[in-house]
Order: C-alpha cells, then structure tokens, then sequence
C-alpha cells in the first residue's frame, strides 16, 4: 500500500474511533429506579442505565448491598443516589473514577433527613433541571436535544401541578393515619395532615408501637375521624395488618403508596395515579 495511502486509512480509523467513543452512552447506576426513569426521560439515547435494588418492592433501608452491585457502581459514569441519609448502603459503594450525582446535597437537604424527593413535584423539577445541564455540559452538540426533552418533562410536572390545586380544596385540612412514612411530601402538597407519626417511625424502624399510639389510631379509625389509611405495601407487620383490618370493618379507605413506581412506569404516570387514590379516598370517606 502507498504510504500515503496507508497514512489516510490511519488518520480515518483513528477520526472514526474518536466518533465511537464521544458517541458511547454514559454509564449511569442509581440506587432508586425512579432517578433513573427522569434521568433517561431527559437523556434518552446518550444514557445506559442500570438500578440497584432488583425488587421495585425492596424497602430501600433493607436493601443490601452484593458484589453485582460494587461492580455496577465501579463502572458507572454517574452514580446517582437520594441521598439525605435514605440510602446509605449505596453511598458506601461509591469508589473509583465515577461521579456520584448526591441529589438531597443538590437540593440542600439536613444530611439525616431521610427524604423522599420523590414525593415531590417541585424537589423533582429541580433534579431534572440539574440532570439536564449536567448532560448538556457533558454533550453540548446534544443540547437542544435534551432541552426538548426536558421540556416535556416540565410539561408533565405542570399537569401534575395542575391536578393537586383542582384538589386541594377536598383535601386541605384532612387528617390521615399511616402505618410507615411514606408519601410525606406528596400528602403536604395535597394540605393533609399525619395524624400518627410516632406510630409510623416505630414500624420503619422495625419496632413494636407503643400501644397507645395504636390505640389512638385504631379509634380515629372506627370513628371516622381520618380520611384513609395509608400503607406501605414493602412493609408490614402485625400491628399494620391490624389497623389494616380496623380500616376495611369500618368502612375506611386503604390507600397504598409504594415508594417506588412500578418497573416500566414513568415517575409522572405514578404521581398521577397516587393522586386519584387519594381523591378517591376522600370522596369515599365524604370527610
């Protein structure tokens, strides 16, 4: 081969290996599937995602940590986590070249607070906002690209925006009891009221509650004097069963907030059904 000939294949091999390798997604491992669902609905192609925990049901301060899991998070990009103290195991995974994207120190949260960012529209905007300038930082021949995607993504968080003042009026000032802390943020953006907080911490943190405080909730319950009773379907237990049982003789809603969605459905689609539960509920209860 002519040696200017061969110089030409080699500089052309060497422009198309440069493509491939600015082309190639970005590795990105989260420790909650509902991160991932936001990050690919504004990233689309340019990610590869990989989650965590392998149950969607997985209770996420029970998840532990394998092997598969370290190496997951040694070969990732971005490792994305809630952060806040909420899942630490995946912290404690965080090694090698990779980024950690720590959405509660994003958001400027207590660093034990043990949030659910998840639950909330506007703590959620801002991570897809942040998402999407670290995307477009990272491929800014994507830029209009990712600011269409997250553009509808924004339009479906003012949908949900929308459907919470439509209902807030039925909602505001209602009282609910639940039997492990879920759906805080989600029930504050609605006006309600937990009425049994002690309760609920004493079941996450896998210990019996006192009596009292079952007793309290046991009689709001036969006396109507709460809208629903919110469960976490990850975690039970024979007291949570019991009010369960409490609730349905008298004719009171049971309302299951998971705390992740389900596997192949996105974030709003899931915000959206919680809230018509809850509307349901309410209209049941007619207090």
């Amino acid at each position: 081969m002519h040696p200017h000939l061969f110089r030409f294949f080699l500089f052309l091999s060497l422009v198309l290996a440069g493509t491939s390798a600015q082309a190639a997604p970005l590795r990105v491992v989260c420790a909650e599937a509902v991160w991932c669902d936001i990050a690919r609905q504004v990233g689309g192609e340019s990610l590869s995602i990989a989650v965590l925990p392998v149950s969607p049901l997985a209770d996420p301060h029970d998840v532990m940590a394998t092997p598969a899991m370290a190496r997951q998070v040694a070969e990732a990009d971005w490792l994305v986590l809630n952060g806040g103290g909420y899942d630490l195991w995946a912290q404690r995974l965080a090694s090698g070249d990779g980024e950690m994207l720590d959405i509660a120190k994003m958001l400027g949260a207590p660093k034990d607070a043990n949030p659910h960012f998840f639950d909330d529209p506007e703590a959620v905007g801002r991570v897809a906002s942040w998402m999407t300038a670290r995307l477009t930082a990272r491929f800014p021949a994507r830029a209009v690209m990712f600011r269409r995607r997250a553009d509808s993504f924004a339009e479906t968080l003012a949908q949900c925006r929308a459907r919470i003042a439509t209902l807030k009026p039925t909602t505001q000032g209602k009282s609910v009891a639940v039997t492990e802390p879920v759906g805080g943020p989600f029930l504050l953006a609605l006006g309600m009221r937990v009425m049994d907080e002690r309760l609920a911490l004493a079941v996450m943190h896998r210990e019996e509650p006192p009596a009292r405080d079952v007793a309290a909730v046991e009689t709001a319950l036969a006396e109507h004097k709460v809208a629903m009773l919110v469960i976490n379907p990850a975690v039970t237990s024979p007291a949570t069963l019991r009010l369960e049982e409490v609730a349905r003789a008298h004719d009171v809603a049971v309302v299951a907030l998971a705390e992740m969605p389900p596997p192949g459905m996105h974030w709003q689609r899931w915000y959206q059904d919680r809230l018509e539960a809850v509307a349901g509920a309410v209209e049941t209860s007619g207090r």
